[in-house]
């Protein structure tokens, strides 16, 4: 491994994972209690993008390792991929 690569594997970034997006008013969203419901535009059981600061690198599946919850990645985007889903 290159020295130059090496320099960057202690370079933090923000990791975020999309489990579906919705639109609501401010009002609506200050009408929910504990155990409301939002509905989100996937479907049960769809995959979530998994991003890194702030842009879609991979698809994954949501999973359960040691009581948490994890993604298990399942399609990695090539570099012209991530340009199209801009």
């Amino acid at each position: 491994m290159s020295n130059s690569v090496k320099m960057l594997l202690d370079v933090k970034m923000n990791v975020s994972a999309v489990l579906g997006k919705t639109r609501m008013t401010i009002a609506d969203l200050l009408k929910q209690k504990k155990g409301s419901l939002i509905e989100i535009n996937r479907m049960a059981g769809e995959s979530v993008d998994l991003l890194i600061d702030g842009k879609i690198i991979a698809k994954g599946e949501i999973t359960v390792l040691n009581d948490k919850l994890a993604i298990r990645i399942s399609q990695l985007y090539s570099q012209r991929e991530r340009f199209s889903q801009l």
